[in-house]
């Protein structure tokens, strides 16, 4: 996939961004399916990375209680490891950013917690149990992630 493309997910690519959530919190996380396909009550929007009409990751940003949530992060397991990722969360991040949202909040997995936190993130609570694992509540400020990630869009 050397011709990647980073963009926002249209209402078309939904069906396919649920299929790799399914694929991978079904079935690598434990999370029931009926979960995976209620987040879009949410009415959130999502962001995608592929090529050809082929989909490899995705994320999503929604409001709840006020604030931004960040999440559903994806990576199949074909393509990760290439840092894929990190610089779709970049994307995402941006993004939002450029929105006027100054603060994200999630709760993360230990590898998103590691991505994040490189750009800026912070650890807000303790790790608690989900399924096959753990999640840790993490904020991401936008004067941190600038800090840490500089303009918007570098290493893209």
């Amino acid at each position: 996939m050397d011709d990647l493309v980073f963009r926002r997910a249209e209402e078309a690519d939904l069906p396919r961004i649920l299929a790799m959530q399914a694929a991978v919190f079904h079935g690598e996380q434990g999370i029931p399916d009926d979960d995976v396909g209620a987040f879009l009550q949410k009415r959130p929007i999502c962001w995608c990375a592929g090529s050809g009409g082929v989909l490899c990751a995705a994320a999503a940003a929604w409001q709840e209680g006020g604030e931004t949530h960040w999440g559903r992060f994806v990576v199949l397991p074909a393509f990760r490891g290439r840092h894929i990722g990190s610089r779709l969360a970049r994307f995402s991040f941006d993004d939002l950013f450029a929105t006027g949202v100054d603060c994200i909040h999630m709760d993360a997995r230990e590898t998103t917690v590691r991505i994040v936190c490189a750009m800026g993130g912070r650890i807000v609570g303790e790790p608690t149990a989900f399924y096959r694992g753990t999640v840790t509540p993490v904020v991401l400020g936008k004067n941190y992630y600038m800090a840490a990630c500089g303009a918007a869009g570098r290493g893209l």
